[in-house]
């Protein structure tokens, strides 16, 4: 097949899928084209009914009623420093994770607050976020070579072990959910399924 397939996703679900969903149809099909693309939410719903988007990969709190969906995977979050960060490497305590200098990742809202600082309020504490960045794939980087720590899904912040250390951050934060979501009308169709089936398989799971 030369079909090309199109997701719309964010760039945090494009980093922590991409390259084993490409290494995976390289093996399984490589003629077929695969394109991510930001999602327009506004114009989302017309692109799945007419099969322009084939699959939308987010959270369930944004997807339409009437799409299909299956969850892809929970994840927990981790807290990035990098390599020989001069406060040293173990774990921060709570009161030294709220003296350190964050950076956070926020596309809407308040640009200096986020679901930590959230958490942290529940327990009457807050943090200094120093820098506010809106996409993800900045943020490893930035982190690499700076001392700002950073707290994001863990499947994404793995990909960067290399140069970052991690640590599980000294507050309980809850998982975060994506989902993949696609139109009734490809429900049945062939190619379809095998590509879904692929987005599953490359994640860990396997679509019913």
């Amino acid at each position: 097949s030369q079909r090309t397939f199109v997701i719309a996703l964010h760039d945090n679900p494009a980093l922590m899928l991409g390259s084993d969903l490409v290494n995976r149809l390289r093996v399984q099909a490589p003629q077929v084209r695969v394109r991510f693309m930001l999602p327009d939410m506004e114009a989302l719903p017309r692109q799945m009914e007419q099969g322009e988007v084939d699959v939308f990969i987010g959270l369930s709190d944004v997807a339409e009623h009437g799409w299909v969906g299956r969850t892809l995977f929970a994840d927990s979050f981790l807290t990035a420093q990098r390599k020989d960060h001069p406060r040293g490497g173990r774990r921060p305590s709570l009161s030294a994770f709220c003296a350190a200098a964050h950076l956070v990742v926020s596309s809407s809202g308040d640009p200096f607050s986020g679901f930590v600082d959230s958490a942290l309020a529940r327990l009457g504490r807050r943090r200094h976020v120093a820098m506010s960045v809106e996409s993800y794939a900045m943020a490893p980087a930035l982190v690499a070579n700076t001392d700002l720590l950073c707290t994001l899904p863990s499947r994404l912040l793995q990909r960067f072990g290399m140069s970052l250390e991690l640590f599980a951050p000294p507050l309980k934060l809850p998982d975060v959910t994506l989902r993949a979501y696609w139109h009734p009308r490809a429900r049945d169709d062939a190619a379809s399924l095998w590509f879904r089936e692929q987005i599953f398989q490359a994640t860990g799971r396997s679509v019913d």
